[in-house]
């Protein structure tokens, strides 16, 4: 597991895991009934592996920030599948993400946080669907922009959808066009529509290297709309 530093608040943390790179065995140890039940169930090896390191490593490093052992730590879902420590008055807030063999963790000690990261690679299909997800400005950065420019613009947007969505609990469900993040890479102030519950969101994107981008967003503000916001969703899931 490696420190990533990134362009955000001190208070937030992130960590890359190579999922190639075989888990350490206490790792292992730490995981539930329930999470080895859901390896199994995946169909190739590789993904298999890779979902165990990731949640090993996550293990390993919830107890690090608790000081709590890994393998007593149990989770509550949100609606869209997003994760909490149960019973853990601390108030840390954490958030899983992956790419292939890369996974991202970040922790916030009070905040929601959301990740996500893409590999880098060819899109496309990339105008068809910034008509489907992006707004008319987004669209028209991405429009101007051609070959690897393009793909990377892409991408950058994409990331920084999903690192919204995930630091409010959302999944994809919603219509991403309701709000925009931008194609660059510039850290920015996000205002979430109220049919989302009106969250301000702190944005930031980084990149891994030459394979990899990614984005992360911490919920600098809460103004809850429940009603708004259940009328406003439609089925989904977060990608992590």
């Amino acid at each position: 597991m490696d420190f990533v530093t990134v362009p955000t608040s001190d208070a937030c943390r992130l960590w890359r895991i190579d999922l190639d790179r075989d888990p350490a065995a206490e790792g292992l140890a730490m995981l539930s009934d329930d999470e080895w039940a859901r390896a199994r169930r995946f169909a190739f090896e590789r993904d298999r592996r890779r979902f165990l390191a990731a949640h090993a490593a996550l293990r390993q490093l919830l107890s690090r920030y608790t000081d709590l052992p890994g393998a007593s730590l149990s989770f509550v879902h949100g609606r869209f599948g997003k994760p909490t420590l149960e019973g853990h008055a601390g108030g840390l807030r954490f958030n899983l993400t992956h790419s292939g063999p890369i996974a991202l963790i970040a922790f916030h000690p009070a905040a929601d946080v959301g990740v996500d990261v893409e590999q880098l690679r060819n899109m496309p299909e990339a105008q068809a669907m910034a008509e489907a997800h992006f707004t008319a400005s987004e669209r028209a950065g991405l429009a101007a922009l051609t070959g690897d420019a393009s793909d990377r613009a892409f991408l950058r947007c994409w990331t920084r959808k999903e690192a919204c969505l995930k630091a409010i609990g959302i999944g994809l469900g919603v219509d991403t066009r309701s709000f925009d993040v931008g194609i660059g890479g510039e850290a920015r102030d996000v205002a979430m529509p109220p049919a989302l519950g009106a969250h301000r969101i702190a944005l930031s994107s980084f990149t891994l290297g030459e394979t990899a981008l990614g984005a992360i967003a911490t919920v600098a503000a809460r103004m809850q709309h429940p009603a708004a916001a259940r009328s406003a969703l439609r089925d989904g899931e977060l990608c992590a």
